[in-house]
């Protein structure tokens, strides 16, 4: 049986007064905050202080900006933007999602019952979120990088994980970061072009690799491959190690015994707490309006899942983790954690089954404390859990 013991509440950003410095130094220093303050005071339809992108967070607006029927918008995804530009057109990109998420679902089904000797390996103690990424990386490890890439590509791409380069940098410094991120880059530009010229990508993908070289559109440089390459890479670890993070946070801060509940439907309301995208960007091809503001081409709209899967008026104690709400029949609202319409995370399904299956590893036949957690979450592209202590007995 699994109990979860001595935690520690965690602390919550002030949601109250603006700080003084202006709604911009505001948004910077903590954007959660902000949008709820201007969400409660403002309504579901305002302006962001940083690019003047207008964020929605009513459901019917948000619904018909993300699928799009009236072709207001940019339909080719700004996820692979990389240096030098987007990787185009958008049949290449939807053939590079449809080939990655193949070859990790088919890894997954092949070796679930690694996650147990997995979690094993994270010991009694483990600091998280950071454990979380290293026991994604080990579970998908074969499927990111074939055993018999170069030895030094591998190790490369564990330090990536273990610094965590390409999700918040520990102990860095931005020339660090930079000069590790050009290996990388160098190393895995390399390992791209040997591949082709071996012709070693014709067929099934082995691994994450030979998918993006199967998918992408022929001529594209090696270069533009290993970005592409490390864009998967981020979004196969980080966001499932911090699924898992927020659920051991969630539940021992509100008393939930995750062994009474389903690892999907503990998965689902941690996905619902803390989306991993926060926030899904659409450029504005056409002038229209939305909630009587109008909008112009060039601009652009950020539908807010943050704030859709926080409305009272839809989610019965929104503020509470509440696994439970999954079972039953509770009123529930617009669930978006991994976007919505055309551009839906192509790996959705994949993320969700391997956070189930870990979550699930991590509380069998264990008693779980969790310790620390208090701090603010970190948010850039994805919302970062404080650091915490996980002891599993």
């Amino acid at each position: 049986m699994t109990a979860i013991g001595n935690a520690q509440g965690r602390s919550t950003p002030e949601r109250g007064r603006p700080p003084a410095g202006g709604a911009a130094r505001w948004y910077r220093r903590d954007p959660l905050g902000f949008v709820e303050h201007t969400f409660a005071t403002h309504g579901p339809v305002f302006r962001l202080p940083d690019d003047g992108s207008l964020c929605v967070a009513d459901p019917g607006e948000a619904l018909r900006v993300l699928h799009d029927q009236e072709g207001h918008y940019d339909e080719i995804s700004d996820f692979f933007h990389v240096r030098g530009g987007r990787l185009e057109p958008r049949a290449a990109q939807v053939a590079i999602g449809r080939a990655a998420r193949t070859t990790l679902r088919a890894h997954l089904a092949a070796h679930a019952e690694r996650l147990p000797a997995v979690v094993a390996e994270l010991g009694e103690t483990s600091v998280w979120p950071a454990a979380g990424h290293a026991a994604v990386h080990r579970a998908l490890s074969e499927a990111l990088l074939r055993p018999e890439s170069p030895p030094g590509l591998r190790r490369l791409m564990a330090l990536v994980v273990r610094r965590d380069v390409l999700i918040r940098p520990a102990g860095l410094s931005r020339l660090q970061r930079a000069a590790l991120w050009t290996r990388v880059v160098r190393a895995l530009a390399a390992e791209a072009t040997a591949r082709r010229a071996a012709a070693q990508t014709a067929g099934r993908p082995g691994d994450l690799l030979d998918a993006v070289l199967g998918a992408a559109p022929p001529g594209t440089p090696p270069g533009r491959i290993a970005q592409v390459y490390l864009l998967l890479f981020r979004t196969s670890v980080a966001p499932v190690a911090h699924v898992v993070a927020w659920a051991l946070l969630e539940s021992a801060a509100q008393g939930v015994d995750l062994s009474a509940v389903s690892p999907e439907s503990a998965v689902r309301e941690s996905l619902r707490l803390w989306p991993v995208a926060w926030l899904l960007g659409r450029p504005v091809l056409r002038a229209h309006e939305i909630g009587g503001v109008p909008l112009e081409p060039g601009e652009s709209v950020s539908v807010c899942p943050y704030l859709l899967h926080r409305d009272e008026r839809h989610w019965p104690d929104a503020a509470r983790y509440r696994p439970g709400r999954w079972d039953g029949h509770d009123t529930r609202g617009p669930y978006l954690p991994f976007g919505g319409g055309a551009f839906t995370c192509a790996g959705a399904a994949v993320a969700h089954s391997l956070a189930a299956g870990l979550l699930a590893a991590l509380t069998t036949g264990a008693r779980l404390e969790v310790r620390g957690g208090l701090g603010r979450p970190h948010v850039a592209g994805i919302i970062t859990p404080p650091v915490f202590e996980l002891r599993r007995r």
